[in-house]
């Protein structure tokens, strides 16, 4: 609301009869999922597979993050 809503609201209330209903907008959030190596069961690291260009089975959940870029001095 800005000023000039809420000082002519103050001034002559809405009446009973009228009443508003402001429903919340419900935000849904993605689940954070941390990016990890995928390991072995003897705790060695999954090499990605070549054949499957769409999936990357050297990280969990298939992605790999994406890279950070240095800047030159």
């Amino acid at each position: 609301m800005t000023f000039w809503q809420k000082f002519i609201w103050f001034i002559s209330p809405p009446s009973k009869d009228v009443e508003k209903v402001i429903e919340p907008k419900i935000i849904e959030k993605k689940p954070v999922v941390k990016i990890k190596r995928a390991k072995t069961k003897k705790g060695k690291f999954v090499a990605d597979d070549k054949s499957t260009p769409n999936i990357n089975e050297a990280w969990v959940g298939g992605k790999a993050p994406k890279k950070k870029f240095k800047k030159k001095k």
